[in-house]
């Protein structure tokens, strides 16, 4: 089943990025590395993947911090928890087209309640306009990807807090060490191996996103919300160029595959 729908599709993608392919047509011309040629030259690939890097590093930087806070949070023992457990999983079962449409709603320059509460408040004095500057657009596509997979992480690391003996923060508590400490010496080292996992899962997750982007800013204004796998989409739908599109996917791998074993092995020398 797997060689059906994960490895045959991705070994059929290192094949179409030798080839030129057009739509509808069932005719390859092979053309080398001329498709790598096109996207290494071309200014908006360059773009997309500084862009791709910061929408994946600030998202999984978020998730990261708050997945661990209300892990904690949900960790502690108190009447009706698991109530608030239950509620958590709600962001993470939404449908993402659903969550997007409620998004631009939200986010509306002119009737939108976010604007509406900032400037209730007296933060904002005027509109900002989300979807239409470059800078707010990248940040509403970010806080959607963050409040949608949080849920994942605290997950993640709640199930490794139920797990640590509670013997070790006591003894630690009855030797003085206050909140801090105990976190950042005996509980923090008990979620390294997690936390390795969960980072590298969801990076890659994260790199490879398209539908939130294309549904809340269909990469715009102009390409400045243009991650690798819009840049590929549009390479496919809108200049036709399937061959260009699949070498994206290869670069998109290798960069991926790189980046996973410098992290582990970056984490193993950190354990060692």
């Amino acid at each position: 089943m797997s060689l059906a729908f994960v490895v045959y599709p991705a070994l059929d993608a290192i094949r179409l990025a030798f080839y030129s392919k057009l739509p509808f047509r069932n005719t390859f011309t092979f053309v080398g590395l001329e498709n790598f040629r096109y996207v290494l030259a071309d200014p908006v690939f360059w773009a997309s993947a500084r862009q791709a890097v910061v929408w994946t590093g600030v998202s999984i930087l978020l998730q990261t911090v708050f997945g661990v806070a209300i892990a904690l949070l949900l960790h502690q023992a108190v009447p009706d928890i698991n109530l608030f457990r239950g509620l958590l999983l709600f962001p993470y079962m939404v449908p993402t087209v659903v969550i997007a449409l409620i998004w631009r709603w939200m986010f509306n320059p002119e009737f939108g309640v976010v604007n509406a509460t900032l400037k209730s408040t007296g933060v904002l004095h005027g509109d900002i306009y989300w979807f239409s500057d470059p800078s707010w657009a990248m940040v509403s596509t970010i806080l959607l990807n963050v409040w949608k997979f949080t849920p994942f992480v605290v997950i993640c690391v709640l199930a490794r807090l139920q797990t640590i003996p509670v013997e070790i923060v006591e003894a630690a508590h009855v030797d003085g060490a206050g909140a801090w400490r105990r976190f950042l010496h005996i509980v923090l080292p008990q979620l390294k191996a997690v936390l390795a996992v969960v980072v590298v899962f969801r990076t890659i997750w994260t790199f490879n996103k398209f539908e939130e982007i294309y549904l809340l800013t269909r990469g715009g204004p102009g390409t400045s919300t243009f991650n690798l796998a819009v840049y590929a989409f549009e390479q496919t739908t809108a200049n036709l160029k399937l061959g260009v599109a699949a070498a994206t996917g290869v670069i998109m791998l290798v960069f991926l595959f790189a980046g996973s074993v410098f992290y582990l092995r970056l984490m193993r020398q950190q354990e060692a």
